[in-house]
């Protein structure tokens, strides 16, 4: 009897020991890439099949929408359409988010291809949650505008940057699909829409820039320590990012998983300058706004393109 009190004793001891070390070795980072092979979750067409049986559109509002969309930060986004011409007998507003509030503006020019703006939510869980949304809509192609913090003084203020892809920041690594894409450091865009952005500007003369990004979940209270590695970035020559913006990263991949072709194209708001020791953030004193509609425009000609439909 005590031997068996003792050797069941012996091993719970070994169970909780165990239970211990395995609790003790869990790295939460080296786990948002080891679970790549695994199946995935929460479909985005479930949610949209669902929005759909609801009374506030019960009439189709959701239904033949149009498979062209930009991803605009900006807080008035029907101003700045407004701004480039679209009335607003050209636009309707449906507001799909159930518990965040995500909004697309639905334009049908009478004489041009229909589109949609989605006002940007910021970082991973915002723009994740819309792009997965917006593939399940029926959007094949999608361009993300949106602000960036330049590091030191390898881009200028007044240029679009069009991105070429971004170091990914932790969502991207946990949406991840195999082994391999776990591994890559970069989220790459859309060469062919990316090319077609690129075209665009070109073509009407205005000033850009092709870079690489890297992607940031936070915006306040980044590290010292981080940027000073950016703005110095003794690693490969041929991929120094150029700027730190909160999305790109973890829409390339997204878009990938929904199927649809996605580019990226930022400008600059502020910039992180090496000063001593430190890292002081200098802010753009120029027109942001004219930037961003600037932007906006182009991105639109690109998706209403022939080439690009």
């Amino acid at each position: 009897m005590r031997f068996g009190l003792a050797r069941a004793m012996f091993c719970l001891v070994l169970l909780l020991s165990c239970h211990s070390a395995e609790a003790r070795e869990f790295k939460v980072l080296d786990a948002y890439g080891a679970y790549a092979d695994s199946p995935s979750v929460n479909s985005p067409a479930d949610y949209i099949a669902w929005l759909k049986r609801q009374p506030r559109f019960k009439d189709g509002q959701l239904d033949r929408l149009p498979d062209r969309a930009v991803i605009l930060h900006h807080v008035d986004a029907r101003r700045m359409l407004n701004q480039l011409g679209y009335p607003a007998e050209e636009i309707e507003e449906l507001r799909i988010g159930h518990i965040d509030p995500n909004l697309l503006f639905v334009v049908r020019p009478k004489s041009a291809p229909a589109f949609i703006v989605n006002r940007g939510l910021p970082g991973a869980g915002g723009i994740t949650t819309q792009v997965a949304e917006l593939g399940a809509l029926g959007v094949k192609q999608a361009i993300h505008i949106g602000t960036a913090g330049l590091l030191g003084a390898r881009l200028p203020y007044t240029s679009l940057i069009v991105a070429n892809g971004s170091y990914k920041d932790g969502a991207a690594f946990l949406l991840a699909s195999s082994a391999h894409e776990a591994a890559e450091q970069i989220a790459l865009a859309d060469p062919a829409l990316t090319d077609a952005v690129d075209q665009q500007l070109i073509a009407a003369r205005v000033a850009h820039k092709r870079a690489l990004g890297f992607t940031s979940p936070v915006y306040y209270f980044q590290k010292v320590g981080l940027l000073k590695s950016l703005l110095a970035f003794p690693f490969d020559p041929g991929k120094v990012p150029g700027y730190v913006e909160m999305e790109e990263a973890p829409f390339f991949v997204t878009a990938r998983l929904a199927g649809m072709q996605a580019a990226s194209i930022v400008v600059g708001s502020d910039r992180a300058v090496a000063t001593g020791d430190t890292v002081r953030q200098e802010f753009f004193n120029g027109d942001l706004d004219a930037l961003l509609a600037l932007t906006l425009r182009h991105a639109i000609a690109t998706l209403s393109a022939p080439k690009s439909r």
